[in-house]
């Protein structure tokens, strides 16, 4: 044989522990730049990407009622607001990251550190003082890695716990509608298999506490060694607990994060993060469906407001995308005819024309019957017959509904009022509930062309000179 050849290395089993650690540091040396870069690509694209989920949300929501609109929603509030969570938490980590840039520097410029000897701006109490709460750069330098650290880590424990909740609540949503709707079950069930999950989950984590850990709480002292039927207990609760989570995804970040902190520490961090992913999301679906939540207006109410964009299509906003109320083409009208359209919201309507017994009407030359039933329209308070409305496709609004042309001859030019009634006489929605009527006030303004013709035609008409 050659005696070049290399010698067989040791095993992996043999591997030492020095050996280990030396790779470890050497990866070690980078994970810095990899959170920064990490922390400033995806903050960039978490900012855009809870507006661009709202607008397809606020699109697609109206269409659905029952389980379909809740799988919707939930799925919307879940990836909206675990934006919101991430992208908090990343600016939070580049800033603590760049304090620590900044720390290096002045420990890189100045490696003494503070000369407490050179503060004449600070008397001998204040000098004092601050020396026995201000730590060396030394200290800060590390305090700061470890917090971004622990910040990023955080990050992916939510992220990853919350990915899992949300996948498997979409595919027991997605199950019970499929179900519910193939079996002809009421709603209700869809509702009462997501409260069975939940009560689930919580029961199964309460059990453990209630066999493993109070018990070793108790006896702290002196713990006696786990009975076989409460070990076999904890642990099939374990593996039943195992199935809400990814354990071998999860564990390795979450008990380090919990063994290293503090109990509270731990705790408050993982709750705010959680805090936020929920609710987050509440508040531009918020914000879209009032004017000003937090603001000042004593003095003029929104009940008080005659004049509401929201009612008049060429002065819709963007701030009006969640407020699907009838509609005229504008608050100043001067064709003989005014174009009126109801909106159809499956989510509101179906309840009351399912527990009306209406069915669907293959008709779609004229309104509906149990549809037109739902509303009372007056103009100047004379009644509209509702046999007027036809079936429409607004594509361009992206709502379908009832639409008419009510003739405005005869109308004094000026301000006239349109009043629209929902639900007239407050049917019931099916769930033991009365539905209250809701009524719209839209007032508009008559201006006919021959109103500006008649300055004109009165010049002509006088004498000369």
């Amino acid at each position: 044989m050659n005696g070049n050849a290399p010698q067989p290395t040791d095993t992996p089993q043999e591997t030492t522990a020095t050996e280990r650690r030396v790779a470890f540091e050497r990866l070690r040396e980078r994970t810095d730049e990899l959170e920064l870069l990490i922390s400033g690509i995806s903050l960039l694209s978490l900012i855009s990407l809870p507006g661009w989920l709202f607008e397809r949300w606020s699109e697609a929501e109206l269409h659905y009622e029952g389980m379909r609109h809740v799988l919707l929603t939930v799925g919307y509030q879940f990836a909206s607001g675990l934006c919101y969570a991430m992208a908090t938490a990343f600016l939070l980590h580049l800033a603590v990251r760049g304090y620590w840039v900044g720390l290096i520097g002045l420990k890189a410029t100045f490696p003494g550190g503070i000369r407490w000897t050179s503060l004449r701006n600070s008397g001998p109490i204040t000098r004092g003082y601050y020396q026995r709460i201000v730590v060396d750069l030394d200290t800060a330098i590390d305090a700061a890695d470890r917090f971004a650290s622990v910040v990023f880590a955080l990050v992916s424990l939510v992220v990853l716990s919350v990915l899992w909740v949300a996948a498997s609540l979409a595919i027991l949503f997605a199950v019970t509608v499929a179900v519910v709707e193939g079996l002809g079950l009421p709603e209700r069930t869809g509702m009462i298999v997501f409260y069975v999950y939940m009560g689930l989950l919580m029961g199964t984590s309460l059990l453990i506490g209630l066999f493993d850990l109070l018990p070793a709480r108790w006896q702290r002292d002196r713990p006696p060694a786990p009975g076989a039927l409460r070990q076999a207990i904890v642990e099939r609760l374990l593996r039943l607990l195992g199935m809400f989570s990814p354990q071998r995804l999860i564990l390795p970040v979450q008990l380090s994060l919990q063994s290293n902190l503090s109990r509270r520490a731990f705790f408050l961090g993982f709750t705010v993060m959680v805090f936020i992913t929920s609710l987050a999301s509440v508040v531009p679906i918020t914000l879209a469906r009032q004017f000003a939540p937090f603001g000042s207006y004593t003095y003029l109410e929104a009940k008080q407001v005659g004049l509401r964009s929201a009612f008049y299509e060429n002065l819709r906003g963007e701030h009006d995308r969640l407020l699907r109320l009838p509609l005229i083409p504008s608050d100043m009208v001067a064709d003989s005819q005014l174009r009126v359209f109801l909106p159809y919201l499956p989510r509101r309507d179906n309840p009351v024309m399912r527990a009306a017994g209406c069915a669907p009407s293959p008709d779609s030359k004229g309104a509906p019957g149990c549809l037109a039933a739902l509303w009372q329209v007056q103009l100047d308070q004379r009644p509209v017959a509702m046999t007027e409305f036809i079936t429409a496709e607004r594509r361009q609004l992206g709502i379908r509904g009832l639409q008419a042309y009510l003739p405005l001859a005869g109308l004094a030019p000026g301000r006239h009022e349109l009043v629209v009634t929902w639900n007239p006489h407050g049917s019931d929605a099916g769930d033991g509930e009365l539905d209250e009527p809701v009524e719209y006030r839209i007032p508009f303004w008559f201006a006919p062309p021959y109103q500006l013709d008649l300055p004109a035609a009165a010049e002509d008409a006088a004498p000369a000179g």
